[in-house]
């Protein structure tokens, strides 16, 4: 599981609605929550399922995220497109600034090399003026930016200055499932455990620890030192 995996299913999880709106247009929807199947105990690529009820009918939904929002096309007239339709469609700016933070986070990792990143944030920055400045994470990706820009041709603080951006992106994510799962942000020492077993054993293992432990189990794993898998 990849970074960008974990980026949609805490949309997912944060927004159940509108995925459901996606996949089942038809009739009156209502979400009754998230649980385990038989399909989900299974196939561990999948997350756990959802729980509707559709036109009084009961129906469960599995979902397996396999997505690249900056697949091997992407160009910045798509990604352009994109902006807009998230700067026309979401409701609010908490909704816009999660939006781009996904975003920006597949920006981020980038397997294709693109580079689009900073044109990403000029796109967004022209559509939301100020937004993306006062989202903290955020914030400091287009601090981070800068200070490469001005920084260029010094290829060794570039590569650090990314791994940072992508630790921090890492950190904020899995950071936000802690705290649903635990009801508190993580401390210092919690979130700089979180980073070092996404780099040790991947962000997917870390994951599923932060969805199927319970919190105090969670906690003292956390606590622990860690052991490849």
């Amino acid at each position: 599981m990849g970074d960008a995996d974990i980026t949609l299913r805490d949309l997912a999880r944060r927004r159940p609605e509108d995925l459901v709106r996606a996949l089942v247009p038809e009739g009156p929807v209502e979400v009754l929550g998230w649980l385990d199947s038989q399909v989900t105990n299974i196939e561990r690529r999948l997350d756990k399922a959802l729980r509707l009820r559709v036109g009084g009918e009961p129906r469960v939904i599995h979902v397996e995220f396999c997505f690249a929002l900056l697949a091997r096309n992407a160009t910045a007239a798509a990604l352009r497109e994109v902006v807009a339709e998230i700067h026309a469609g979401a409701r609010t700016a908490e909704e816009r600034a999660e939006l781009y933070t996904a975003l920006l986070v597949m920006a981020t990792i980038d397997p294709w090399r693109h580079n689009l990143l900073k044109e990403l944030l000029m796109m967004v920055e022209d559509e939301e003026e100020g937004l993306l400045r006062r989202t903290p994470i955020i914030g400091e990706m287009i601090l981070e930016a800068e200070r490469r820009g001005e920084e260029r041709g010094v290829e060794r603080g570039e590569r650090r200055g990314e791994e940072r951006g992508e630790e921090k992106a890492i950190a904020e994510l899995l950071g936000r499932l802690f705290a649903r799962r635990i009801g508190r942000r993580p401390t210092a020492e919690e979130e700089r455990s979180i980073v070092e077993r996404a780099r040790a054993l991947g962000p997917g293992e870390v994951e599923d620890a932060l969805l199927d432990l319970e919190a105090e189990a969670l906690v003292r794993w956390l606590a622990e030192p860690i052991r490849p898998s």
